[in-house]
């Protein structure tokens, strides 16, 4: 792990959404209901599906537990030689936008790029892709 995986937060690494915590709440409140019936009528029926709603609900918090988010890397030299189209004109002092399998990116160029020309990703610098005219 590197310095800044170790200063996230365990929270923060995996996926705890609203649905996924409505769902734990509502199977605990659910088994200790039953739990509760059971101890009131003594069928063990109700004992059954306490036990089986408990379960659940902690197979999903280890499950939940084991997803770890993996930030995505802007700066990944796998788009270093992609095509692109301009979907927003590209400007030397000012960036614009381009498409590169269905994902855009804001791009520079040293150039003046037009929309609807194609451009190759020549460099990644940041969040920006730096791209050229492709010939």
């Amino acid at each position: 792990m590197t310095t800044n995986q170790n200063n996230v937060g365990f929270f923060s690494k995996i996926r705890w959404g609203v649905g996924s915590i409505s769902i734990i709440i509502i199977l605990i409140v659910l088994s200790t209901l039953f739990a509760i019936t059971y101890k009131n009528y003594h069928n063990g029926f109700y004992l059954f599906l306490s036990i089986l709603l408990a379960i659940v609900a902690i197979i999903i918090i280890i499950v939940k537990s084991s997803e770890i988010i993996m930030p995505i890397n802007p700066t990944a030299t796998s788009l270093i030689g992609k095509t692109g189209i301009v979907i927003k004109k590209i400007m030397p002092n000012k960036p614009g936008v381009i498409k590169i399998e269905n994902q855009l990116w804001s791009a520079y160029s040293d150039d003046e790029i037009n929309e609807n020309n194609e451009v190759e990703v020549i460099s990644v610098e940041g969040v920006y892709l730096k791209v050229k005219r492709k010939s």
